[in-house]
C-alpha cells in the first residue's frame, strides 16, 4: 500500500526535528511546514492521513489554520492534532477542539504516546482507504455487469434489427451524425454489389447519379444543424451499371438530450412508375401539340383555300356582268387561273406530304443539263424579286458537272420553296442562289449543295426548332403579314432527303438567313463541268453588271462589329470594284483611319470599346478630312442631326439599300479624291 502521509506544522525547527525523531522510524512519510499558510497550500496537493499541528504560531495560530483547513471542501475529516507546549487551562483546550482538534499533546510529549496516538489514526486511514477501494471496486464490476447485460440487449435487438431490415423489400442504410455509412441490409449490397471495403465511410456516393448526389447532399447539409427529416426522388446505379430512380426518405436518430446521434433512410425503387409517369406526360404532350398543330393547319389551310376561291367566285362574278369589256373579262379569266394555280400548289403540297408520311412517293431518275437547268429557275424567280425590288444573283461558287441524274420535278419544287421563302420574308437588299459541289465519301456519287442567302427578316431563335414541321410557322403573325400554309420548308426537307440529301438552316439574324440544300446525285462525266451559268459577257446577271458601278480604286474603311452586316456590305461594295478595311470597333476605326488612307469611312453607331460618335469625334479632333458617312439602324431626324454635328458628312439607315449605299460612297469617294472643301461642310467648329 502507499505509504501513508502526515503534515508535520511547528514554526520552530526543533519542533519539527523532535516530531520527525519520533515518527521518523515508523515509516510514514513525513512532511513538515514552517508556518499556518504553508499548510494550507501543502493540505491542497496531499491526501494527509493526520495533521500535527503547533498552536503558537506567528501569523496564522494553530486554531486559525486548523479552522481554515476545516472549511476546505473534502478536508473536513481530516485529523488534526495540536502539540502545544502551553495553556494546559480546559476552556484553553475546548477552544481546540472547537478549532477541529481530534487530540491534544503537549510538549514535552512522550514519544510513545505520540506513536500510539498517529498510529491509531493512521490505521483509521488505511482502513478507510481499503474501504473506499472496495466500495469502487464492487462499483465497477456492478457497472460492468450493467453494461454486459445492455450489451447483450443490444445484440439481440441489433440480431433481430437486421433481420427485419433484410427481410423487407427496401434498402435501408444507417449513417453517422456527418454521413459515414455504419449500417446497410443486404438489399443496398445485393443492389449495389458493393463490398465492405466500397461501403466503408461515406463512399456510398459513388453509387449516385452525379447532378442528384449534389442535390441530395445540398438538402442533408441543409438538415444537419435541426436534424429535420426529408424525402426526394433521386437515380441510384445498380450492379449492372443501370441507373433506376428511387424514392429515398431520411430521419435523424437522437439521443435523450436531442443531439442528433446519426441518420436512418430507406430507398424504395420507383423507376417503372417514374418511366411510366414521364411516358404519360410526353404522351399527353404530343397529343396536345399534336392536336394544336392540326388546328393551326386547319385555320391556315382555311385561309389559304378561301383566299384563292374566293377570288375565283367573285371574279366569276363579274364575268356574268354583260357590261364588262373583253380586256375586263380577259383580266378577270387571268385572275382566275391565277388563284386557280395557287390553290392546285396548295392541294399538291398537302397530297405530297401525304404521300412521303405513307411511304408512297415515287422519284424519278432523269438526266438534266445543270446549267439550263439552273438558267430556267433563275429567270422564273426573279420576276417575283423584281416585283418587291429585290436583287436575285445566281452564281457557281465552285464548279459542278454538267449533266447529273436526279428527279428535275422535285429537285425544282425543293429550290423553288426555298428560294421563294427567301424573296417572301425579304423587304430590302436581295437573295443570293449560290451552287458548288463537292465528291461525297461514296466513290459513284457527289454533293450538289445550294446555299440560299437573303437579307431578310431573320428567324427567332426560339422558333427554328420548329421550322421543318410541317403545318407550322414561326409565329401566328407570321401567316397573316406574309401569307402560306407553313408546308413548304417541311416538305423540301423530305423530298430532300428522298434525294440523299437535305434541306437545313445554316445560321439566321434579323440581318438575313441562310439555307443549305443538298442532294446526291450519281456521278457523270467529270470533264464535263460548269463554271458559270452565263453564256458570255453580254448576258450578264445583275450581279455582274454592279461591277461597273464606278467604285474601281476605291478604298473604304467599314466599321462595323456585326459580322453579318460586315459580309453583305463588303460584298456590296467589293462586287462594284472598291477596295474594303474592316474594323470591329471604333477605337480600331480611328486607328486604321489615322494609319491608312481612305475615301470613304462608313461608320456605325452602336459598337463595342469606343462607338461611331466618339469615333468620329476623336478622328474630326485630331484633324482627319476624310469623308464619313455614319450607318444607323435608328432613322429618326434627331439620329441624323446628331450624326452630322460629330462630324459625319452623310447619314445611311439600316438595313442598308445596295444601290443608295453604292451612290454614296461613289459621290463622296470623288470629293475626296478631288479634295473637295464641301467635305467638311457640315463638320461643326
Amino acid at each position: 500500500m502507499e505509504r501513508i502521509e502526515i503534515l508535520l506544522v511547528d514554526d520552530r525547527e526543533d519542533g519539527l526535528l523532535a516530531l520527525e525523531a519520533v515518527l521518523g522510524s515508523e515509516g510514514y512519510s513525513l512532511v513538515k511546514a514552517r508556518s499556518g499558510r504553508m499548510a494550507l497550500e501543502l493540505v491542497q496537493r496531499h491526501d494527509f492521513a493526520m495533521i500535527l499541528l503547533d498552536v503558537q504560531m506567528p501569523g496564522l495560530d494553530g486554531f486559525q489554520t486548523a479552522a481554515l483547513i476545516r472549511a476546505k471542501k473534502g478536508l473536513e475529516q481530516v485529523p488534526i492534532i495540536f502539540v502545544t507546549a502551553i495553556n494546559k487551562d480546559d476552556s484553553y483546550v475546548i477552544q481546540g477542539y472547537d478549532a477541529g482538534a481530534v487530540d491534544y499533546l503537549f510538549k514535552p510529549f512522550d514519544p510513545h504516546v505520540l506513536k500510539a496516538k498517529v498510529a491509531v489514526f493512521a490505521e483509521l486511514h488505511r482502513k478507510n482507504k481499503q474501504i473506499q477501494e472496495h466500495a469502487d471496486l464492487i462499483a465497477r464490476i456492478s457497472e460492468r455487469e450493467r453494461i454486459h447485460d445492455r450489451t447483450r440487449l443490444e445484440v439481440e435487438s441489433l440480431r433481430r434489427y437486421q433481420n427485419l431490415a433484410d427481410a423487407i423489400p427496401h434498402i435501408l442504410w444507417k449513417t453517422g451524425p456527418t454521413g459515414a455509412l455504419v449500417y446497410c441490409n443486404t438489399g443496398w449490397r445485393e443492389y449495389t454489389g458493393f463490398d465492405v471495403e466500397m461501403n466503408a465511410g461515406v463512399r456510398w456516393r459513388d453509387a449516385f447519379e452525379s447532378e442528384d448526389l449534389k442535390k441530395l447532399l445540398k438538402i442533408w447539409l441543409e438538415a444537419m444543424p435541426s436534424g429535420s427529416s426529408f424525402d426526394m426522388e433521386c437515380r441510384i446505379f445498380r450492379h449492372d451499371k443501370e441507373l433506376r430512380w428511387h424514392w429515398l426518405k431520411t430521419v435523424s436518430e437522437r439521443s435523450e438530450s436531442g443531439e442528433v446521434l446519426g441518420w436512418i433512410g430507406t430507398c424504395t425503387d420507383i423507376h417503372d412508375r417514374k418511366i411510366f409517369e414521364e411516358n404519360a406526360i410526353e404522351a399527353r404532350r404530343l397529343a396536345e401539340s399534336a392536336s394544336l398543330a392540326k388546328t393551326h393547319f386547319l385555320a391556315n389551310m382555311s385561309h389559304e383555300i378561301r383566299t384563292p376561291l374566293s377570288a375565283i367566285l367573285g371574279f366569276s362574278e363579274l364575268l356574268l356582268d354583260s357590261d364588262q369589256s373583253l380586256n375586263e373579262k380577259i383580266n378577270c379569266v387571268s385572275t382566275i387561273r391565277n388563284n386557280g394555280k395557287q390553290l392546285l400548289k396548295i392541294i399538291d403540297e398537302v397530297l405530297d406530304i401525304s404521300k412521303i408520311e405513307a411511304g408512297r412517293m415515287e422519284i424519278e431518275a432523269v438526266e438534266i443539263n445543270t446549267k439550263d437547268f439552273f438558267k430556267e429557275l433563275f429567270l422564273s424567280m426573279n420576276l417575283k424579286a423584281m416585283e418587291k425590288g429585290l436583287l436575285l444573283t445566281l452564281k457557281c461558287v465552285a464548279p459542278i458537272p454538267r449533266l447529273i441524274t436526279t428527279d428535275p420535278v422535285r429537285l425544282r419544287q425543293i429550290l423553288i420553296n426555298v428560294v421563294s421563302n427567301a424573296i417572301k420574308f425579304t423587304q430590302k437588299g436581295g437573295v443570293q442562289i449560290l451552287v458548288g459541289w463537292r465528291d461525297a465519301t461514296s466513290l459513284i456519287r457527289g454533293v450538289l449543295q445550294v446555299d440560299v442567302v437573303d437579307t431578310g427578316v431573320g428567324i427567332e431563335p426560339q422558333y427554328v426548332g420548329k421550322l421543318f414541321n410541317p403545318f407550322v410557322q414561326a409565329d401566328s403573325s407570321t401567316t397573316r403579314r406574309f401569307g402560306g400554309t407553313g408546308l413548304g420548308l417541311a416538305l423540301s426537307r423530305k423530298l430532300a432527303r428522298a434525294l440523299g440529301g437535305d434541306v437545313e438552316l445554316l445560321k439566321s439574324s434579323p440581318q438575313g438567313s441562310v439555307f443549305r440544300i443538298e442532294i446526291t446525285p450519281p456521278m457523270h462525266n467529270r470533264s464535263a463541268l460548269v463554271s458559270s451559268f452565263l453564256d458570255d459577257p453580254e448576258e450578264s446577271l445583275p450581279a455582274e453588271r454592279m461591277k461597273h458601278a464606278g467604285l474601281e480604286g476605291v478604298r473604304v474603311l467599314l466599321a462595323e462589329d456585326v459580322f453579318e452586316n460586315q459580309l453583305l456590305i463588303s460584298r456590296f461594295l467589293n462586287v462594284a470594284g472598291a477596295s474594303v478595311d474592316v474594323a470591329a470597333n471604333g477605337l480600331e476605326a480611328v486607328a486604321m483611319a489615322q494609319k491608312n488612307s481612305y475615301d470613304v469611312v462608313l461608320m456605325d453607331i452602336q459598337m463595342p470599346e469606343l462607338d461611331g460618335y466618339g469615333a468620329t469625334r476623336k478622328l474630326r479632333s485630331e484633324g482627319y478630312q476624310g469623308a464619313i458617312i455614319a450607318l444607323t439602324a435608328h432613322a429618326l431626324q434627331e439620329e441624323r442631326l446628331r450624326c452630322l454635328q460629330v462630324g459625319c458628312n452623310d447619314h445611311l439607315t439600316k438595313p442598308v439599300d445596295r444601290a443608295t449605299l453604292i451612290e454614296s460612297v461613289a459621290e463622296y469617294a470623288r470629293k475626296t479624291m478631288n479634295r473637295d472643301p464641301r467635305i467638311l461642310s457640315l463638320v461643326q467648329p
